[in-house]
Order: structure tokens, then C-alpha cells, then sequence
């Protein structure tokens, strides 16, 4: 349990699915019902897939690309800290997004872009999937590693669907304050990735 805990926090963190649920709801401002029902589950669907395929295949990938895993780790944390950066400057806050004129609403499914890459599925997702399945002991771990990210899944397409009433409840404050919290958090755990990965590439 401890491992689904771990994994639960992690992804948590990672897919951030209040701070999510906000940017849905600018998405999806002036769709009806249905339509923002649909986008939800098949955002959070193709997210869960896109997860699931690295964290059981990306150990194998990496062999096959010969990538070690300590430069894996520097690379996703690279990766992460810039997610997290985005988040404590504002750039996913709904606001940014309308004043950039990034309502999407001339893309054919904005459950794949944006909503499942990169928010639900992006770099950092797929980064910690990854790296939490290859350190995975045994066979059971990693179910509990993927079960845990499938409930954050499902608790952020919850967040969609009543994403109306969380932003009303939280308010443009509240949801921007709670990003930048999250990102402060995913950052931290970006050095972490960098700083495990460098010692285990330099220090052996």
C-alpha cells in the first residue's frame, strides 16, 4: 500500500486535476452538456491508455534505444521542472489562455489537444509513470503503481464534469493559488528526479 500511496501522491501532483478542471472549463465554455460530458471521458480514457503503454513499455523502450535509466530520469526531470514552471507563472491558468485567444474551438478534439497532452498525459505524466513502473519490485506493485494512477485519472475527469461548480466554488484566485501550490510541488520533485539521476549516472 504504501506504493499506491506514493504512486497516488505522485500523479496527484503530476496531472494537478483541479488545476485541469479549470482550464476544461475555459475549453469548453458555450458547449452543451453532452459535449463537455464526452470531451471529459475521452480525455481521461486516452490519457489513462497513453499512460498505461509507457509505464508497462517504457522500460523496454529505453533498452531499445539504448537510454540508460539515470539519463531518463535528468531528462524527465528537465522536463517536469518546465511543467512546473508553466503552472507558478500562470501560463495554464484559464485567463492566460483567453487572453492568448487559446480557446481551441477551431481544433477537431480538444480532448486529445489539449486536454490529454499535455495536461492529463504530458512529459511529466508519462515521466513518473514510467520511472515509478520500472522501480516497481514486483508485478503486483506495478498494478497497484498503474491503479493508483487510474483513480487520479478518474478523479480528474470527475473534476471536468463539474468543473463549473469548482471554479465557482474556488474562484480565479483560488484555482490560479492552488496551480502555483502544485507547481511548487511538482518542481521539487523535478530536482529530486535530476539530482537521483546525476548521482546515479556520475557517482555510480
Amino acid at each position: 500500500m504504501d506504493i499506491f500511496l506514493q504512486a497516488f501522491i505522485t500523479m496527484f501532483v503530476v496531472i494537478d486535476p483541479l488545476g485541469t478542471a479549470a482550464v476544461f472549463s475555459s475549453l469548453t465554455k458555450g458547449l452543451d452538456k453532452k459535449a463537455t460530458r464526452n470531451i471529459a471521458i475521452k480525455a481521461a480514457l486516452i490519457a489513462i491508455i497513453l499512460l498505461l503503454a509507457f509505464g508497462f513499455g517504457g522500460n523496454a523502450l529505453l533498452t531499445h534505444l539504448g537510454i540508460s535509466e539515470p539519463a531518463f530520469r535528468i531528462a524527465g526531470g528537465l522536463l517536469l521542472f518546465v511543467t512546473a514552471f508553466r503552472m507558478l507563472m500562470g501560463f495554464h491558468d484559464p485567463d492566460h489562455l483567453e487572453s492568448e485567444g487559446t480557446t481551441y474551438k477551431d481544433r477537431t478534439d480538444i480532448a486529445i489537444f489539449p486536454l490529454s497532452i499535455p495536461f492529463l498525459a504530458g512529459p511529466g505524466c508519462m515521466t513518473a509513470m514510467m520511472l515509478m513502473m520500472i522501480h516497481a519490485p514486483d508485478f503486483e506493485s506495478k498494478l497497484y503503481a498503474s491503479s493508483a494512477m487510474v483513480i487520479v485519472q478518474i478523479i480528474a475527469m470527475i473534476c471536468m464534469l463539474g468543473a463549473a461548480k469548482l471554479v465557482k466554488l474556488f474562484g480565479a484566485s483560488g484555482s490560479s493559488l492552488l496551480a502555483r501550490v502544485m507547481g511548487i510541488l511538482m518542481a521539487a520533485m523535478s530536482v529530486q528526479f535530476i539530482a537521483d539521476g546525476w548521482r546515479e549516472l556520475f557517482l555510480g
